[in-house]
This record gives structure tokens, sequence and C-alpha cells, in this order.
């Protein structure tokens, strides 16, 4: 059996079901249907591929999930009318955009997306990278850095391989500032912000 269902043949029925939601998606994925499949059949663990840069950082990536509220809102003035999707942190402590270690044998993009939907269980459109931010781990008292994207959804999955152990939830800007806890992770929210939200311009007064 070749393509696509040879390949799924080698996976649990769990895997089937993923395939036939991926199908449905009225989007071109930015990466092989075989490679997500793999994401949430056999997500990684461990950290032998992880990679660091040349000062001993540790090169972090991930996305930050967002929708509108409404179609027409794509060109907002108004930030209240974008969502953000946030997750658990794993030590309860707060809400947190989706991110995780960047791995030798995949891009930088490839990892944002595999981190987002292990973490979130969402699928979207990437965009170009917010930027890059240096942070000191609470947990590990290690230095890392950040690289984040943004991640248009669209597709929620039912089902993640963290599931069980995070909570995600759809929440405003200014309620996704109040629940966050990292700085950098705030700024590069103001960066989305700054990049999806158009100013508004006062009317001329006659």
């Amino acid at each position: 059996m070749g393509g696509i269902s040879g390949f799924l043949t080698k996976f649990s029925p769990f895997t089937n079901l993923f395939e036939s939601i991926l199908e449905k998606i009225p989007i071109k994925l930015p990466i092989p249907l075989e490679k997500m499949v793999s994401y949430v059949s056999y997500p990684r663990t461990g950290r032998h591929l992880q990679r660091y840069d040349n000062r001993g950082f540790r090169l972090v990536v991930g996305c930050l999930p967002y929708r509108y509220k409404k179609l027409e809102d794509q060109a907002s003035s108004n930030e209240e009318e974008i969502e953000v999707l946030v997750i658990s942190a794993q030590n309860g402590k707060g809400m947190l955009f989706p991110k995780g270690g960047w791995e030798n044998d995949e891009s930088m993009e490839d990892a944002a997306i595999r981190e987002t939907l292990e973490e979130a269980g969402v699928l979207g459109i990437i965009e170009c990278k917010l930027g890059k931010w240096s942070y000191k781990s609470k947990r590990q008292s290690i230095f890392h850095e950040g690289h984040m994207f943004p991640l248009l959804v669209k597709k929620e999955l039912d089902l993640w391989p963290e599931k069980n152990i995070r909570e995600r939830k759809w929440v405003t800007i200014s309620k996704a500032r109040e629940e966050c806890p990292h700085l950098w992770m705030k700024e590069a929210l103001e960066e989305l912000v700054r990049r999806h939200v158009q100013p508004a311009t006062d009317e001329k007064v006659n």
C-alpha cells in the first residue's frame, strides 16, 4: 500500500482519525501531512536533539495562536477584536503561549508548529517571526533564546498530545497581558498587536 495510506497503517486508530480531520482543512498546510501525523502519534521527548547557540543558550521556539472574532475584523483598529489562545503552565502558575525546544533535524518554523500542535492542539497559518528574546528559566536557572511566530488558527483539534495535562482557552489581548507571567512573551504579544491592529485615524472636523 503506497502513499499516505501506506504510511498511516503503521500507526494507531487515533492516527486515522487525525488524518480524516486534516484532510478536511480548507488550507494548504505549511508542512507535509505525514509529518503532522507523526507529531501527534509520537510526540517528541528528551533533549538529545536540542539546539544551543554559541553562548550555550537553549534555543526555544513557539507560536502565538490567534483568531479574529469576526471575519471582517481582519483589518481592525481595535485590539479587542482579536483573541489569542493561551495554555496552562505545567507548574500551574499562569497561562502562557505554546513553546518548546528547537531540535537539530527540523526548521525553526516546523519546530514552532510542532510545539503548538503538541501543547495546544491547533493548526493554522504560520507567519513571519515576531522576534527573539533572551530569558532565564526560573525552574532550571539556565538561559534560553526564545523565537516566537504568529499562527492564524484554522483548526482546533479535539485530541492532541498534551490534552490531559494542559488547559487551553481563548482570551482577549488585555486578558492575555494579565494572565501571562513572562515579560518576554508579553513583548511578543505586543509585537503581534502592532502588526495586526491598524492605528485609528481621527476624523477631520470641517
